[in-house]
């Protein structure tokens, strides 16, 4: 088995005729880091560690159960990994309709489903009341439910960042082309001094304690825009990166050492502010250190089956409450077995349950709206 490093290229092809009548094939290739596909997997089940980890061994253990506490942080790995990764796939021109429509078709039909799924268990136990359903069914519809710190926790709430990201790709096209009119060294200072005015403006909001600063997307849009700058570095200054790839290494472990003691002395500044993005420089530097590494450990992270796990890490992240939910009015197994026992079970069913989802609904979906639409 060869762990060597491989960047893979995949390409969409379509059937079109030239200006003469005959039919075409137009192919448009794209880069697709498989390595980076698994971290998915790994940040999506970190979250339901972090939400569903009480009692449950090791994460309750002293020193684990510090760090498990503050694992919601790789939310802003998402939206990094989504800036970056939709950057180094966009070409100078950018058709908008398809490019909403692809965001559309690849986030949506789970997302509907996952709510259909969490308002059938809210049914199982209760009838669902106009004036206190209405609003949060209908943000939750329009995906904007995270713009109104009352309901942005409505229904399945771990769904408020898919929110976010509805935001955030409203905005990528613009964005993203009116970066490509600046030099590298402009783009660098604006988005850079975004992210700095952001972080400083939510440090002074979540010091007054504004509890709308969690969950808004404006708080959280610098976070995606350093991806989107990670990925323009990528494409225009990858051999500078390759010949400084040992020291962003090591520059990637003092920081994470420097956090795991922020972490396990529960430092209070760092709790206020790590939410929101202030991470997003270390996150896209591990990007880049996957993305680019030769290791062994890496590499595996390229193969068919890692790389599997994080196509469904969308199943697994979006829909860990309601099947949370499932197994606690369904059954009695949480009263009848210890905590430890009963989480892993239910990781197993969410596996399980996310890998259905993926081929019955959201591969079939996609691609047949894809093919419905854009043919």
């Amino acid at each position: 088995m060869c762990y060597c490093y491989t960047p893979v290229f995949s390409k969409i092809c379509k059937v079109m005729p030239d200006q003469t009548g005959k039919q075409q094939i137009n192919c448009t290739f794209f880069m697709k880091l498989t390595q980076l596909t698994f971290t998915r997997f790994l940040a999506a089940i970190a979250i339901v560690i972090f939400h569903f980890h009480q009692e449950v061994f090791p994460f309750s253990l002293k020193g684990i159960k510090e760090l498990t506490g503050f694992l919601n942080v790789l939310v802003s790995y998402f939206f990094v990994l989504s800036g970056f990764i939709l950057t180094i796939n966009t070409g100078e021109k950018l058709n908008l309709k398809q490019f909403y429509f692809n965001r559309f078709s690849r986030i949506y039909p789970v997302y509907l489903f996952a709510l259909l799924f969490t308002l059938l268990l809210i049914l199982d136990i209760r009838p669902l009341s106009f004036s206190w359903d209405f609003h949060r069914v209908l943000l939750s519809v329009f995906l904007v439910q995270s713009w109104n710190p009352n309901y942005a926790l409505a229904l399945n709430y771990p769904a408020w960042s898919l929110s976010a990201e509805a935001f955030f790709y409203l905005l990528f096209p613009f964005v993203y082309l009116g970066l490509q009119r600046l030099s590298f060294r402009r783009k660098v200072m604006l988005v850079v001094f975004f992210w700095l005015l952001m972080q400083v403006l939510f440090a002074s909001l979540a010091y007054a304690r504004q509890p709308f600063v969690l969950y808004n997307p404006v708080f959280h849009l610098s976070t995606f825009l350093m991806g989107i700058l990670g990925g323009l570095f990528y494409r225009e200054k990858k051999a500078w990166l390759m010949a400084h790839y040992r020291k962003a290494v090591h520059l990637l472990i003092v920081t994470t050492l420097v956090l795991l003691f922020l972490m396990l002395t529960e430092n209070k500044l760092f709790r206020m502010v790590y939410h929101n993005g202030i991470l997003s420089p270390v996150f896209m530097l591990s990007i880049f250190i996957v993305a680019e590494s030769r290791s062994r450990l890496i590499s595996w992270f390229g193969l068919r089956k890692p790389e599997y796990l994080g196509e469904i890490s969308y199943g697994i992240y979006i829909l860990q409450v309601p099947v949370y939910r499932l197994l606690t009015q369904a059954t009695n197994l949480k009263s009848v077995m210890p905590a430890s026992g009963f989480f892993f079970s239910y990781v197993v069913v969410l596996l399980v349950v996310s890998i259905i989802s993926y081929e019955l609904i959201e591969r079939p979906s996609r691609l047949f709206l894809r093919r419905k639409f854009f043919p």
